[in-house]
């Protein structure tokens, strides 16, 4: 049973919590029959609720660290799966392979799981126990991020130990794996397929397409993204993907230069 290893936690706010009410019900359509208990994590008190998930509201804690390290306090299993407010799962979850997943975290001391599959330098050997498995080299950027992921407890407490914003925090994951020892793995055989929703709190022009081909998900008004914006988006997601890391090093200087904000190199 996944409850005796696996708590589920969404990481929010109270600024996203127009998005609580579509992704809960996607999570809930795509992730049925799940027995372990979920929370969603916010900075502020809030009168919604939802049938099966609790709601820990941390007022006191501005950083996105402190409030997940509070957060920890409520679980109790050794694993813990991580996902933020704005990854909408979209496709069925498979139990069975999810258990078979869990075995093998439990059994061969894993830390980390990544169920995104970028950045693809980071990919290394297969797993042969599990299809569309493979080992992850840490040292890569973005190595272990901030997608959906199943993080061991103890190694998840030693990332938190400074007070980081989520950008902060996402960046510093490398070095932070990286002097634990952190074995980790990805899962490129779907096993749980988001849609990404929100970036820079504008809604995702993908996301929006989605949201009318399917009205009853997102109901909020929040502003959607511009043309300029989507475009600038998708040109940086290019360059990250396929340009090499020497080169968008120095990209990556002349857009701070020009007034764009990076959090890639803190340390």
């Amino acid at each position: 049973m996944l409850k005796e290893r696996l708590t589920l936690l969404i990481v929010s706010c109270d600024k996203f919590s127009d998005l609580w009410d579509g992704h809960i019900k996607l999570f809930n359509d795509n992730w049925q029959n799940r027995d372990f208990d979920t929370y969603i994590v916010t900075d502020k008190k809030t009168e919604k609720t939802f049938l099966d998930i609790n709601i820990i509201a941390i007022e006191d804690k501005p950083e996105w660290t402190d409030r997940l390290k509070y957060a920890l306090d409520y679980v109790k299993t050794d694993y813990v799966f991580i996902t933020l407010d704005d990854y909408f799962l979209i496709e069925k979850v498979d139990n069975e392979r999810m258990s078979s997943i869990m075995s093998l975290v439990t059994e061969d001391g894993i830390d980390y799981v990544r169920f995104f599959k970028r950045p693809t330098s980071a990919t290394r050997e297969p797993i042969e126990r599990i299809p569309g498995l493979y080992r992850v080299e840490t040292d890569s950027e973005y190595s272990v991020n901030l997608y959906p992921g199943i993080w061991k407890k103890d190694f998840l407490l030693f990332t938190l130990q400074q007070s980081l914003s989520a950008w902060k925090y996402e960046v510093a994951l490398r070095r932070l794996a990286v002097n634990y020892g952190a074995k980790c793995i990805v899962d490129k055989g779907k096993g749980f397929v988001i849609l990404d929703v929100v970036r820079k709190g504008k809604l995702l022009r993908t996301a929006n397409r989605y949201f009318k081909k399917h009205p009853d998900i997102y109901l909020g008004n929040r502003e959607l993204q511009g043309i300029g914006a989507a475009l600038k988006l998708w040109i940086k997601t290019v360059v990250i993907r396929y340009m090499p890391s020497r080169l968008r090093k120095t990209a990556r200087k002349v857009y701070v230069a020009v007034g764009g904000t990076s959090f890639a190199d803190y340390q």
